[in-house]
């Protein structure tokens, strides 16, 4: 039984395949129901503990339409369940109890690249029932093939996520009267090149070993209900760069169960690596943490924050497929016109020509023009392309804003753009998550490259520029307002209120972690106290 972490289907409806360094990349359009079955947990990682973190909840039918999947040939082969070594209900290892036991096979593989059996007696009936599990043995095993299918999941990783895994139902020996084929054993070999933050997981039952460049590294070796294990490959010692091999062995011995979960992020010999997901921060007068410097959490992980004062219409996000444009312009509460975001245009070729505008509370949200979310909670579908939901939110973006309740709307978009917004009096607060994407990407949230030092805005205005053009406009009137701001720096701001505003954003910027934020970031909360006024910091 083996599961991991992400959304997986055995039996997908796939396109035609494209080889990639021995493995293939399809198009799926069906998926299967996620699932897992625990009632035992371990973790196991050489040098120190990690902690796995579970990914959100997804409907796997809805979210993963037309992604690309890995796939990786297995070997398995089936096994009647009067083998020595395989049970029926009422069995189990003679002389022992089901569990967890660790240390059945040796730390180091074969010469054939097999587990070698270790003379314990704790696991096996003997060193020649445990030969046949992973070697072909006429009449006592049959051998077959099996794709496993990797789906992208949400942490930059593969996911292959099965909580019924059973390759041979109906074939070879049969189900010999049970609901499924129970008893089998299952290999897996991948190649890989290791970059560091390379991790492997598995949940499931019964036996599984893993090995990495021939080292026994996980071991949920016994009969027993579905166990975790967690692998950090950064202590293995691997030299970043060179290739490295990932020996996988598993076995289902007795027929309750047969869960089964791989997550790995692993650079799949000459495949790219899957990128992970940024985060783009726009809040305040407005000032930007790029995505390079935003985790997905949405917390401040670097130094780079743009800040922007002109008014007008400027790229938020531009790639080929991704149009994503705010509105910039002064409000009642500005002090000698600092702009803030009044408006947020979301179109472009991955909306299918359709458009999307979100304005703060003074004015409305539409679609194509059409008024949506008139309604306070409420939610909007376009089948394919956008889910919206328009609710309170427990947190607002800006942790420096007290104002309650938070009206809050989060969209969900094609190509995995996942969109919060916080709507207030005159502005709005805007969290936009999206990996790289393919041909570039610019504009006021950078160029998500994973280095945010070329993401200042004298950087991205020399790649590019940032004012939208009549003709690019999203927007069905052309803003009025296109005056540029002489800047102001927290200098300028009256001591007695630089000194209450520093102490009060210290307290209320923090990330989800309780650490304090950048001080890129705490200066810009700085800024919005001095010249956004109090009214601004409240509303």
């Amino acid at each position: 039984m083996l599961t991991i972490r992400g959304l997986f289907s055995v039996g997908l409806n796939l396109a035609v395949a494209t080889s990639v360094s021995g493995h293939s990349i399809e198009n799926t359009h069906g998926f299967c129901h996620a699932g897992s079955c625990s009632n035992e947990n371990i973790l196991l990682q050489r040098g120190r503990s990690t902690t796995v973190l579970a990914p959100p909840v997804i409907d796997a039918f809805e979210t993963r339409r037309a992604q690309k999947i890995v796939q990786i040939p297995c070997t398995i082969r089936d096994f009647r369940h009067d083998h020595a070594d395989f049970y029926l209900p009422e069995e189990g290892p003679p002389g022992r109890s089901f569990g967890h036991v660790k240390g059945c096979v040796k730390q180091q593989l074969g010469p054939d690249r097999k587990p070698v059996f270790h003379e314990n007696g704790t696991c096996f009936n003997s060193s020649a029932s445990f030969a046949q599990w992973y070697n072909d043995a006429p009449g006592v095993n049959i051998h077959d093939n099996f794709t496993m299918e990797f789906l992208p999941n949400e942490f930059g990783g593969l996911t292959y996520d099965n909580p019924a895994f059973f390759p041979f139902d109906g074939k070879a020996w049969g189900n010999e009267t049970f609901e499924h084929n129970y008893w089998f054993t299952m290999e897996m070999h991948v190649d890989f090149v290791y970059v560091p933050g390379s991790t492997f997981a598995f949940k499931g039952d019964d036996d599984v070993w893993v090995f990495v460049n021939g080292s026994l590294v996980m071991d949920l070796g016994g009969v027993h209900t579905p166990l975790d294990g967690a692998l950090s490959l950064d202590d293995l010692h691997l030299i970043p760069g060179e290739k490295a091999t990932l020996d996988f062995f598993f076995a289902e011995r007795q027929p309750v169960l047969s869960t089964f979960k791989i997550d790995m992020r692993l650079k799949l010999d000459d495949a790219p690596l899957p990128m992970p997901e940024r985060t783009c921060m726009i809040w305040g007068d407005p000032h930007v943490n790029v995505f390079d410097s935003v985790d997905p959490d949405g917390d401040a992980i670097g130094a780079s924050v743009v800040n922007i004062y002109g008014h007008g219409d400027y790229w938020i996000v531009r790639s080929r497929a991704i149009s994503i444009q705010g509105r910039y312009n002064a409000t009642q509460w500005s002090i000698d016109g600092q702009s803030a975001t009044r408006a947020i245009a979301i179109g472009g070729r991955f909306m299918r020509g359709h458009t999307l505008i979100i304005e703060a509370m003074d004015g409305q949200m539409t679609w194509d023009g059409d008024a949506i979310l008139q309604d306070f909670p409420s939610s909007f579908a376009a089948e394919g392309l956008i889910s919206a939901s328009y609710h309170e939110l427990e947190e607002p973006i800006d942790k420096a804003e007290t104002h309650r309740p938070i009206y809050g709307v989060k969209l969900d978009l094609p190509h995995s753009v996942r969109v919060t917004v916080n709507r207030w009096a005159k502005h709005l607060d805007v969290l936009i998550s999206m990996r790289p994407q393919r041909g570039g990407q610019d504009g006021h949230c950078g160029n998500l490259n994973f280095n945010a030092t070329d993401d200042t805005l004298e950087s991205i205005s020399a790649r590019m520029n940032l004012r939208v053009s009549a003709q690019d406009s999203l927007f069905p009137v052309d803003s009025l307002d296109t005056a540029e701001v002489t800047e102001k720096s927290i200098a300028d701001c009256a001591p007695e209120i630089r000194e209450q505003a520093q102490a009060h954003c210290e307290q209320m910027q923090v990330n989800g972690d309780g650490e304090a934020a950048s001080e890129p970031f705490i200066k810009a909360c700085v800024y919005d106290a001095c010249f956004g006024g109090e009214d601004f910091a409240a509303q």
